[in-house]
């Protein structure tokens, strides 16, 4: 994959890293915690798993961490691991159906999310937050995947 396609995806995660801080202060007084970020980065790696290697999860979540200063690492091993288990799923994932992808990429995003504020911020940890997040992340999945999959279609052409 090109360099140019490589900054493409990380404009688009950066992007939602971006929402992610814009709206995560309102939306935390409705118990929600948002992360657009993170499910726009699993859809990278579940659309192109054959060219975006665990390397590039590396560099993109290091780059996360320090443009938004985070905790060094974090991003990182999160977006590894996640990598890690599309890369090895992406098949059984590709036959499942909107629903079943929507509940799996919601999960996945509301572990980040427990993680998130069991090792940075403790005294805030909600199982509301959670479970709420978990339900708009199944619904908001639907919305990035049919979003990013029509921005794919028409920038990546030759991929």
């Amino acid at each position: 994959m090109k360099v140019s396609n490589h900054l493409i995806i990380l404009a688009t995660i950066i992007l939602g890293f971006c929402i992610d801080e814009l709206l995560n202060p309102l939306s935390i007084k409705l118990f929600l915690d948002l992360n657009f970020g993170f499910l726009i980065f699993a859809y990278w790696i579940f659309a192109f798993p054959e060219r975006l290697k665990s390397s590039a999860s590396l560099f993109y979540g290091l780059v996360i961490d320090l443009f938004f200063s985070n905790v060094v690492g974090f991003n990182m091993l999160f977006f590894v691991a996640t990598s890690y288990v599309i890369h090895l799923y992406v098949f059984r994932l590709r036959i499942f159906s909107y629903l079943q992808l929507s509940l799996f990429f919601s999960g996945s995003s509301t572990f980040y999310i427990a993680c998130k504020y069991l090792l940075l911020s403790p005294n805030n940890y909600s199982y509301l937050v959670l479970i709420v997040s978990f339900i708009i992340t199944a619904i908001l999945w639907i919305g990035v995947y049919f979003s990013l999959r029509a921005f794919r279609r028409s920038v990546f052409v030759k991929l």
